[in-house]
C-alpha cells in the first residue's frame, strides 16, 4: 500500500513538471509576422513590421498537441481533456477517484478476511508430536487446512507432510486424528473449526476478485480517457483552423488572420477600429 502511494505521488509530480514545460513553451511562442490596422480609411500595415511582437495568450490560444492529451490522460485520466479545456476530464477524474478508493478499500478487506481465516487455523488446529506454523507456506498450506479434517489426505505429498507436520481440528475426536480425511469425510464428520475457516477462505477470495474487478476498471478508464483525448484535441484544433479568434476590448476588434501580400502564407494580427 504504502509502494502504490509512492507510485501516485512520482506521477503526480511528473504532470506538474509536463505542465510547466507547457508553459514555459508558451512564453517562448514565435510574434506575429504582420501587423495591420483597418478601419473605415482603408488597411495600413506598419513601416516597421519586425519590430512588432505579440506574444500568444490565451485569449489567442496555440493549437495543442494530441499526443500530449493522449499521455497526460493515460497517466491520470481526465488531465488531457482539461488541457484542451474539456470540462468533462473532472468526470473521468472523478471516476478514478472511485475506482480507486474502491480497489484500495476492497483489498485492505479481503486482506483482513485472510488473516481472519489463518488466525481460525492457528488457533484450532493441533498438531500430533512435533510442528510449527512457522514452516508452512502462507498459502498453499492454510487453504489445505480449510479443505481437510486431517493432515491425512490424497493430495499432499510426503514432502509437503513434512513440511507441516502431522495435524488434526481440535474439536474432531482425537481418535480419528491418523484416519484418512475422505473416510472421515464419508462418514459425516466434519470440523466446525474447518467449515468456519474454510467459509473466510472462500469470502477473502471473493472480495479480492471484486478487489480486482475495480482495478481492472480504472486500467479502462485510463485508455478511455486517453483515446477521447485525443480525439477531443483533434477536434478542439479543428476548431481553431475553422473560426477566426477574435477578442473584443472596449472598441476594438482583434484578429488573427492569414496574409498573401508577400508572396507566402504568413499570420497577421488586424486590428479593427470603429470611429
Amino acid at each position: 500500500m504504502k509502494f502504490n502511494a509512492q507510485i501516485l505521488i512520482l506521477v503526480l509530480l511528473l504532470c506538474l513538471s509536463s505542465g510547466v514545460c507547457l508553459a514555459a513553451e508558451g512564453l517562448n511562442a514565435e510574434p506575429f509576422t504582420a501587423f495591420y490596422l483597418d478601419s473605415t480609411l482603408g488597411n495600413r500595415s506598419l513601416a516597421n513590421q519586425s519590430a512588432v511582437t505579440m506574444q500568444a495568450t490565451q485569449n489567442l490560444q496555440p493549437q495543442k498537441s494530441p499526443n500530449e492529451a493522449f499521455l497526460y490522460s493515460l497517466v491520470i485520466p481526465g488531465m488531457g481533456q482539461l488541457y484542451t479545456g474539456a470540462k468533462r476530464g473532472y468526470f473521468y477524474m472523478a471516476a478514478e477517484g472511485v475506482l480507486l478508493a474502491g480497489y484500495f478499500i476492497l483489498w485492505n478487506n479481503a486482506s483482513n478476511i485472510r488473516d481472519d481465516y489463518r488466525d481460525v487455523v492457528r488457533q484450532h488446529v493441533v498438531f500430533i508430536g512435533p510442528g510449527s506454523f512457522e514452516d508452512w507456506d502462507p498459502v498453499e498450506d492454510f487453504e489445505h487446512a480449510t479443505q481437510y479434517e486431517t493432515w491425512n489426505h490424497v493430495y499432499d505429498s510426503e514432502e509437503t507432510r513434512t513440511r507441516t507436520g502431522k495435524w488434526y481440528w481440535g474439536d474432531l475426536d482425537p481418535t480419528l486424528k491418523n484416519e484418512k480425511h475422505n473416510e472421515i469425510e464419508t462418514a459425516g464428520i466434519v470440523s466446525k473449526y474447518r467449515s468456519e475457516a474454510f467459509d473466510l477462505r472462500q469470502k477473502a477470495n471473493n472480495t479480492f476478485e471484486r478487489a480486482k474487478f475495480f482495478l481492472g476498471m480504472a486500467i479502462l478508464n485510463h485508455v478511455v480517457s486517453a483515446v477521447e483525448a485525443r480525439i477531443t484535441t483533434k477536434r478542439f484544433n479543428a476548431r481553431l483552423q475553422n473560426t477566426p479568434m477574435q477578442m473584443r476590448a472596449n472598441a476594438f476588434e482583434i484578429d488573427v488572420q492569414t496574409d498573401m501580400s508577400a508572396g507566402a502564407l504568413t499570420s497577421a494580427l488586424v486590428i479593427r477600429k470603429r470611429f
